[in-house]
């Protein structure tokens, strides 16, 4: 960067799966473009759907901090700013309703991923797709999910963020729906063997709230922030950030949330983004 350039520091929110990792693995490119952005005096944040309990340590200390569970937890450094959990009335009614439904599904806490026997068993049974890592890589992609699982009989009384559904027989805008108005729903297409999937969670969280809730404690204007998504949750980001990023072959409204595309993680399409901006 040329010395006649004033400094413009900016903080920058990562979505995780399908930006920065591709199943659950960063490209070693990818992870040192957070490093050479951070060393250049810029702050960078993980902003994911997953809760802090399935991102490898190796990821986490790539960062200034996180965004996890969507906005539900928020730490900066050491300090939380952030946690909020399903109420207990209303999570032990969401347990039921996927109980009820037969849904195969993990309540995402901070500290680990929260199944029962049968659902947990589900997992296990992918065990056979984890690949050894490659030099450079950061997580150990599915591994990380089964590692942070915990096993229970009766969910009703666990604490936790959100919720991953991966097969129920009834869509998961009807499962929200039976909730009521506090609980949203975000499907997936299809799931692995055609039912419903997807994720539940507070209807007043969003990572866009987390990325103003982070600029505000590092003393930074909407304008000096940048969020780089592929995803429905990132809609909130996007639209929020003063430069919002998106990766090519999302969602039409994805995209169109965004100011400029960039390619997926195996084309590194963070440290592109990061070229052009500047950052590096």
């Amino acid at each position: 960067m040329s010395s006649s350039v004033p400094f413009r520091r900016r903080a920058a929110f990562l979505d995780f799966d399908g930006t920065l990792a591709q199943g659950g693995v960063v490209p070693g490119p990818q992870a040192e473009a957070v490093l050479r952005a951070r060393a250049a005096g810029h702050a960078v944040l993980l902003s994911t759907g997953r809760p802090a309990s399935i991102v490898a340590a190796d990821v986490a200390e790539l960062f200034d901090g996180m965004i996890t569970s969507a906005g539900a937890h928020i730490r900066l450094g050491e300090q939380l700013l952030r946690d909020i959990r399903f109420p207990a009335a209303l999570a032990r009614r969401t347990v039921e309703a996927l109980e009820a439904h037969e849904a195969h599904y993990a309540l995402e806490a901070p500290g680990a991923l929260w199944c029962t026997p049968r659902s947990a068993e589900r997992l296990e049974a992918r065990r056979a797709e984890i690949r050894p890592s490659r030099d450079g890589e950061r997580g150990r992609g599915f591994a990380d999910i089964l590692d942070a699982i915990e096993v229970s009989e009766d969910l009703g009384d666990v604490s936790f963020a959100k919720i991953s559904v991966w097969s129920a027989p009834v869509g998961i805008e009807r499962i929200a729906s039976e909730l009521g108005e506090q609980v949203g729903a975000l499907p997936n297409s299809i799931s692995e063997d055609g039912r419903g999937s997807g994720e539940l969670h507070l209807a007043e969280v969003d990572k866009a709230d987390g990325l103003a809730l982070v600029a505000e404690h590092l003393g930074l204007g909407i304008e000096d922030t940048v969020a780089i998504g592929d995803g429905p949750n990132d809609l909130g980001m996007l639209r929020a950030a003063g430069t919002g990023v998106a990766i090519l072959g999302a969602r039409p409204e994805v995209l169109a949330a965004a100011d400029e595309a960039v390619p997926g993680p195996a084309e590194h399409g963070v440290l592109t983004a990061f070229a052009r901006l500047g950052m590096l």
